[in-house]
């Protein structure tokens, strides 16, 4: 199966190439044969070694030419003969690293390609498929129907057509694929005529190659397709060939600098924009000519993030520090400056609007609108500093013009737009693409050290009460363009504050490479937190930021430990980086935010299962015998049961049972729960109890106990009266959260095969129980006394 041609028959090699000058194809990559190019790139190899002790004799002997102890009336003659001759050696052995860098280049790009086809074949059934030595698609099941015949039946009225799914799934593998052949073709293309320049040019005779490097020849062959993709854009009528071909351009070269920068620098920041809107318009005509719109999209984002790359991190190169203003000054820096810039010029009109497309499309979107569309449909990491830049300047937008991001902005419609907010929006599209830089946006310590530090107040203006703090939004509950509720609030700061301070982005869950919470990642979720322990009413029921209770429920659950020494003053912390949350106000906020019922559970999940392996640990550091062993059981149970009592008496109330009432409500609650018990867990093996010998053989075990009395704690069944069952069960919590310490007690010792008489185990089982109720019962009123 011919998937794309290559380049032909003026390809490359009558003798290297591995394709003998035919069109590259599923099999000629599949079956290539690399013997010649790998024995030619081995030759070379021992050839360079050789001339490069000649280059270097070669320029001793130029040196001495030149140098002033020879002398002689036919020194003047001589100098110039030796000085050429030195230059062949010198060039021949330059010629020959030429020769050698782009052939390895391409003996590696060809052996990765025809592994990939391997693995395809061998894994075709990831994707429900067959598929072929000569590269035809076909199902996995009888009737082995192939792609191109699905693809029919699939327009047919009549017949058993492949189910969606399965030629959803083949159609990808195609696309893999092509991706393939298509990279096999390019590296032999530009290998081609890398090396018919290198040997046309010097007629036979040592010269100095023009593209020492394979980088030189892909540099060469991306500021060819960058022309290209600015002729097409320019063009006024598109087809859907020519929208076909700039993907491909886009495809092969979007994360090259050189490309993205020439493609914005020689459209204008305005034209590129206009062009992304101008596929936007062409979309539903372009997909029925099967041009894939969306790998175009995807193209131009990742060229959009490319060009906006300023040198160094925010660490080295804040914006406004000495060394991002030095940048500025430089070529390079000019350039990125004057991309910006056109960005911020259009940033609050259409691309469009003084060409037919604004009036024809109808399309009011602006340039930041399109802007941001393309950051989202980017695949490719957004430069923190261009990250930084960007909100920046859209914060600097708003306060210039005061509900410039109204979310009713485009209709008379009663209609709003979450999306039309664009800092919420960008803050959105930073967690989703580089969470990295989100967190670096709002650490309250700044960034950058020594003379290029540059302070930052991002989180006084987001969650502030000063007469500069931006207003929240004007309705908490509001309709998205797809009329359908959304979250109420600013989704993006939620996500933006939840990722800032943990570190982790919403909903998901550390690995085996987490190394927990960063020093920013503390002293973000400290102020997050102390903020609104100040005056917790900020995050009521009606209020303002009460759409902030879930994610401070959030950051509370990931910082468990915290909340222990804040509220009880008892500290079982082990972490490396921690805040310091408020002693006095922590109370307060934690039980406004109880009330919210996403807030509730994943605070509820996180202190039982911090209980859980809090105790494990004790048990396996096995310090003091069995009375420093209950000691340290009771110094965690203690603050344990009072989260646990001061969840158990929000839930009791009126507020959280009305949220309960439907089995939909209760199943969402319960998956809560799993995610965060899940994360809980997975932190503590991985950050807290890193640091305890043979942890990690029995981590599987600590996590099914605990993941086994969590869970059933909180399972129903959806039964009629499953709801008020859970009510019941929940209220008796207390019974369950001691049952959850001493289960977890016995399995530790259990899992750790201590030696221990049936009345010591006893009595560290009851001193944990004992303790939770201690603490339960402090809890589970209206106000303890600390807090008054």
């Amino acid at each position: 199966m011919n998937f794309r041609p290559g380049s032909g028959a003026d390809s490359l090699f009558h003798s290297l190439s591995p394709f003998s000058g035919a069109h590259v194809t599923y099999e000629s990559v599949r079956n290539v044969d690399l013997r010649a190019l790998n024995s030619a790139v081995s030759s070379l190899d021992t050839l360079v070694g050789k001339l490069a002790t000649m280059d270097e004799d070669a320029r001793n002997m130029d040196r001495m030419a030149w140098a002033s102890e020879w002398r002689g009336e036919n020194a003047g003659a001589s100098k110039p003969v030796v000085e050429q001759t030195a230059n062949k050696f010198i060039a021949a052995h330059e010629q020959a690293q030429a020769l050698h860098s782009i052939l390895q280049s391409l003996l590696g790009d060809l052996h990765e390609c025809q592994e990939a086809l391997g693995r395809y074949e061998q894994n075709a059934a990831h994707w429900g498929a067959h598929l072929s030595t000569d590269g035809t698609i076909r199902t996995a099941e009888p009737p082995y129907t192939t792609l191109a015949q699905a693809r029919v039946m699939g327009l047919m009225p009549f017949g058993e057509a492949v189910p969606p799914e399965t030629l959803e799934s083949m159609n990808v593998l195609e696309h893999e694929i092509v991706r393939v052949i298509e990279r096999a073709a390019e590296s032999d293309r530009v290998a081609a005529r890398e090396l018919s320049t290198l040997m046309s040019r010097s007629g036979g005779q040592f010269s100095t190659p023009r593209s020492p490097t394979m980088r030189d020849a892909a540099d060469a062959q991306a500021l060819e397709d960058a022309r290209r993709v600015v002729d097409l854009g320019n063009k006024g009528e598109k087809t859907a060939s020519d929208w076909r071909r700039m993907g491909e351009h886009f495809a092969l070269h979007a994360d090259d600098p050189l490309f993205a920068q020439y493609v914005i620098d020689n459209l204008g920041m305005e034209a590129y924009l206009a062009l992304g809107q101008e596929l936007d318009h062409a979309a539903t005509e372009l997909a029925s000519a099967s041009v894939d719109v969306d790998s175009i999209r995807t193209g131009m984002g990742n060229t959009f993030v490319t060009a906006m790359q300023p040198p160094g991190t925010m660490e080295t190169h804040p914006p406004g520090s000495p060394a991002y203003n030095a940048w500025l000054r430089t070529y390079e820096g000019q350039a990125y400056q004057r991309r910006l810039d056109g960005l911020n010029a259009v940033g609050l009109e259409s691309p469009s609007a003084n060409g037919p497309w604004g009036t024809v499309l109808g399309d009011t979107r602006t340039g930041y609108d399109i802007a941001l569309d393309l950051l989202e449909a980017a695949d490719l990491p957004m430069d923190d500093q261009f990250f930084y830049q960007l909100t920046s300047d859209l914060i600097e937008v708003e306060q210039e013009h005061p509900g410039v991001w109204d979310r009713q902005r485009y209709s008379d419609d009663p209609i709003r737009d979450v999306r039309n907010d664009a800092v919420d929006r960008l803050l959105g599209i930073g967690v989703e693409n580089n969470p990295a830089a989100v967190t670096a946006f709002f650490d309250p310590d700044g960034n950058g050290t020594g003379e290029n530090h540059v302070s930052n107040n991002h989180l006084d203006y987001f969650i502030g009460e000063g007469e500069d703090s931006r207003k929240p939004p004007r309705v908490l509950f509001e309709y998205t363009s797809a009329f359908g509720y959304s979250s109420p609030g600013s989704p993006g700061l939620a996500a933006a504050l939840e990722t800032a301070a943990t570190g982790l982005t919403p909903g998901s869950q550390p690995g085996a490479d987490y190394t927990g919470h960063s020093p920013a990642n503390a002293r973000i979720a400290e102020q997050v937190w102390n903020t609104f322990a100040a005056d917790p009413s900020r995050v009521a029921a009606d209020s303002a930021f009460e759409y902030l209770a879930p994610t401070l429920g959030h950051i509370g659950a990931d910082y468990m430990s915290d909340i222990y020494l804040a509220v009880n003053g008892i500290d079982t912390g082990t972490a490396e980086h921690r805040p310091e949350f408020s002693p006095l106000r922590s109370e307060r906020l934690l039980r406004e935010i109880a009330m919210n019922t996403e807030a509730n559970t994943s605070l509820t999940a996180a202190n039982q299962a911090n209980l859980q392996l809090t105790i494990d640990q004790v048990i396996l550091a096995q310090e003091g015998g069995v009375p420093g062993m209950r000691s340290s059981i009771e110094d965690v149970s203690r603050p344990s049961g009072f989260i646990s009592g001061v969840m158990a008496e929000a839930r009791a109330s009126e507020i959280y049972q009305s949220q309960m009432e439907s089995d939909a409500s209760h199943n969402a609650v319960v998956d809560t729960i799993n995610t965060w018990t899940d994360r809980a867990l997975n932190v503590a093996i991985y950050q807290v109890l890193k640091d305890y010998p043979g942890l990690a053989s029995i981590s599987d075990a600590v996590k099914g106990d605990a993941t086994e009395v969590i869970f059933d704690f909180f399972r129903e069944d959806n039964s009629e009266d499953a709801e008020s069952e859970a009510i019941d069960e929940l209220e008796e919590s207390l019974t369950a959260h001691s049952n959850i310490a001493r289960d977890a007690v016995k399995s530790a010792i259990l899992n750790h095969d201590l030696n221990l008489t049936e009345t010591e185990a006893n009595s560290l089982a009851n001193g944990a129980a004992e303790r939770v109720d201690t603490g339960y019962r402090l809890g589970n009123t209206p106000l303890s006394p600390n807090a008054q």
